[in-house]
């Protein structure tokens, strides 16, 4: 079975030969930092490449080390590792939110709002971004041709960028953005309904150069933290989930592939909802967030409604601080959990971080493939 074959036997629910494996998507790649010790360790050299600040894009030869069935046309364009291309560690983004990282840290925190300050006036004023060129399209349609018909992998194209709600946030400033939503919702409205625009115009020119290629589209937008939702449900239901629909419809009408939406945390209380707005795909499944842990459970009773991409690992606590035992133990019971009747695809829960040790992550494939084989064996 190809890997193109076996990643679409989950999608659609079937139980292919083993469980597909996903390695290098934007919420299912590795650190930088992580990657150049992971390289060391298996005695590879090839020059480490990123697409987003320190997520790398995978080497062919570590791609195939851990037999990885998945390949991604990705938004932006990768480009070699360069730990100090950003000077004072701060850069801007394409949407003009500033962000930064603290010393001793590994990450960049968002620390200035281009629209913290703003009024509805303003809305029409402000530089939205687009990356929409020929030469961003061209090289969209050239990767996503030769990875269909010159390859035997499933191909995935990136998100476009945060999603509604988290732009949103990242444009205002979280804690402005929460007040706005009780106090200032014709300005909420109206931000959201720009980011929309925006978001349609970017994915209406990727799909138009990939979508007949692609087996899975990802959008990804948080609504969760690690105790429990970000907003009210009855919020979300109200303001995002409208913006949503219409996002998630329009990029069906542009593509065959399933919608992928990426959000973490304890996102429980909206997942009916998800379901209702046409998504098919959820990601992370983050075990360490409240009231998700069951996976057992969240199998039983998500699993005919959504493919569950993501649950292999604990990436916050056995990823990095456990004993390569430990993982392959955790990926025992997490494929046991999600897998029966199809409908999974192995991934660690988000990002594996520069701190996780290179023998846990050659641990969290290598028990990937030694458990992942159908039937799976839940005794």
């Amino acid at each position: 079975m190809t890997s193109r074959e076996r990643v679409l036997r989950a999608l659609n629910h079937e139980e292919p030969d083993r469980v597909p494996i996903d390695f290098g998507g934007p919420m299912t790649t590795i650190e930088a930092q992580g990657y150049d010790r992971l390289k060391e360790h298996l005695g590879t050299a090839t020059p480490t490449e990123v697409f987003s600040r320190a997520h790398v894009k995978p080497d062919e030869q570590v791609l195939k080390i851990f037999s990885v069935d998945t390949r991604y046309v990705y938004f932006n364009v990768p480009e070699p590792w360069n730990p100090n291309k950003y000077l004072d560690n701060t850069y801007v983004d394409d949407w003009g939110v500033t962000f930064k990282m603290p010393k001793g840290s590994y990450y960049y925190d968002p620390v200035a709002y281009p629209l913290e300050n703003a009024t509805v006036d303003d809305l029409n004023r402000h530089s939205w971004p687009s990356k929409v060129s020929e030469e961003n399209a061209k090289r969209w349609s050239e990767e996503a041709k030769h990875l269909f018909e010159e390859t035997e992998f499933s191909i995935i194209a990136d998100a476009t960028g945060w999603g509604i709600f988290e732009e949103a946030w990242g444009l205002r400033g979280f804690q402005r953005f929460l007040v706005d939503l009780y106090k200032n919702r014709v300005f909420v409205e109206a931000l959201l309904d720009k980011i929309l625009e925006t978001q349609l115009s970017r994915f209406n020119a990727y799909l138009d150069a990939i979508g007949r290629y692609v087996d899975v589209v990802i959008v990804s937008d948080d609504l969760g933290m690690q105790t429990g939702p970000i907003i009210a449900p009855k919020m979300y239901r109200e303001i995002i989930k409208p913006r949503h629909r219409e996002l998630f419809k329009f990029i069906k009408t542009r593509t065959g592939a399933k919608l992928f939406l990426h959000t973490c945390g304890a996102i429980q209380p909206f997942i009916s909802d998800l379901v209702d707005v046409g998504v098919e795909i959820l990601n992370p499944i983050q075990v360490s967030a409240k009231g998700m842990d069951d996976t057992a459970a969240f199998k039983k009773e998500y699993g005919h409604d959504l493919v569950l991409w993501g649950g292999g690992c604990d990436t916050q606590d056995v990823l990095p601080h456990g004993t390569p035992r430990d993982v392959r133990n955790e990926v025992k019971r997490r494929i046991r959990d999600l897998a029966p009747g199809g409908g999974f695809v192995f991934a660690g829960v988000h990002n594996i971080q520069p701190d996780v040790p290179p023998e846990n992550v050659v641990a969290l494939y290598k028990a990937a493939l030694e458990f992942g084989d159908y039937p799976i064996y839940t005794t």
